[in-house]
């Protein structure tokens, strides 16, 4: 339900379904909500915190305009949930050679000097024609195609309440939606400037629909969301065939979800740009999907359609905290102690690298959908046995 509605004077409202949330993250909707194009209200989920210029976690419906930083600069990013023909009693004591299996088969880690060696598989390529700086981006990015990245991104090994076996991932389009964000970004910026345009936010430079630069914007955030789709895609294969040659089990695709992009859709009887920026689509009976936090459970929902949050939910738990304030509340010994009491296997390059992705960043994820009980109703609860981390 919504815990608050704030409106700032000369700006729409701004609603809330989060019951913790941080002062920058109300600042950053508050100068949302004075976008000359903003309409009806900006949307709040329960795992808001603070972006560039926009709050991920965030949820802004837009009159003929586009925002790339409302969008995000992991285009496309979110989550894709693998089922299996396993019960937890199969795994045995094999769940750190699958990890391991996963971690050799799967690159993970920031950059192509990561554990990115050589392209695999075809070349992605773009429907139709797309901006240079995209095309560009593209190829630079040909070794990440396939490949997890680091930060909250994940390969995670899950079971039900029931003992049922899934998997779940999370990776989006790499470098190539962050080069292709930040280059429009500065297009916007410039335009607005030249155009006089009242930002609240600089980072919330803009491009209006009739424009040819909202146009190249919007063609190339298509074209990254295909370009993550198709990175998820060839993860999954590959951990499909780690359950294969494993367990000697059969695992398939179940869904498959954004979280950052934007689109055009109608509501309260208008048509405009939905941005969600670390939000889920959340219309009557979609399948979402909610990771928690490393070491925490995740969900599995079905969404209830609510019109105030434009038919959106929640993306995940949401952060808690910054990396460097969690970095200085915990260390490598805590982490693994709690990895340990949560019966969690975790299997990453570099443990110190992962700490600021301990449990304590994130919110409660039990306290987040109950915050969005009028968002998506829960329908799987997944506990995590093991997880792969850039």
């Amino acid at each position: 339900m919504v815990n608050e509605v704030r409106v700032d004077p000369g700006g729409i409202p701004v609603k809330s379904w989060a019951s913790q949330i941080e002062n920058m993250t109300w600042t950053q909707a508050v100068n949302l909500s004075h976008l000359p194009f903003a309409q009806k209200w900006i949307a709040l989920m329960p795992d808001a915190h603070p972006g560039y210029g926009m709050p991920i976690g965030g949820v802004l419906f837009a009159e003929k305009a586009v925002v790339p930083y409302a969008v995000g600069v992991d285009i496309g990013c979110g989550v894709t949930l693998i089922e299996t023909d396993m019960r937890e009693e199969q795994l045995e004591d094999k769940v750190p050679a699958f990890l391991h299996q996963i971690s050799r088969d799967v690159p993970v880690g920031n950059g192509p000097r990561a554990q990115h060696r050589s392209p695999e598989g075809e070349p992605f390529v773009p429907l139709g024609s797309v901006s240079g700086v995209f095309a560009m981006a593209m190829e630079s990015a040909e070794v990440q195609l396939g490949t997890l990245g680091g930060g909250n991104h994940f390969l995670e090994l899950q079971r039900d309440e029931s003992g049922g076996i899934w998997f779940m991932l999370h990776s989006g389009s790499r470098s190539v939606g962050k080069k292709t964000c930040d280059m429009w970004h500065k297009v916007a910026l410039m335009l607005n400037q030249r155009w006089f345009s009242k930002l609240p936010d600089k980072e919330l430079a803009y491009l209006p629909w009739e424009t040819e630069e909202a146009q190249g914007y919007f063609n190339d955030m298509v074209q990254a969301m295909r370009w993550a789709e198709e990175n998820r895609r060839r993860m999954t294969g590959k951990v499909v065939s780690a359950f294969g040659s494993v367990f000697d089990a059969k695992a398939w695709q179940v869904r498959d979800i954004h979280h950052n992009y934007a689109a055009w859709e109608n509501h309260y009887a208008r048509n405009g740009i939905v941005h969600r920026k670390g939000a889920v689509k959340a219309n009557v009976d979609a399948t979402v999907l909610i990771p928690g936090s490393m070491g925490t459970a995740s969900y599995v929902g079905r969404g209830l359609g609510n019109p105030d949050s434009f038919e959106s939910c929640q993306h995940g738990a949401g952060r808690a905290r910054s990396r460097g304030d969690t970095r200085r509340m915990t260390n490598l010994e805590t982490m693994d102690l709690q990895m340990a009491q949560a019966h969690v296997t975790l299997v990453t390059p570099d443990r110190t690298s992962v700490i600021d992705e301990s449990s304590i960043a994130y919110k409660d994820i039990d306290l987040v959908m109950a915050d969005s009980i009028d968002l998506v109703a829960p329908t799987i609860k997944l506990f995590p046995v093991g997880v792969v981390k850039g």
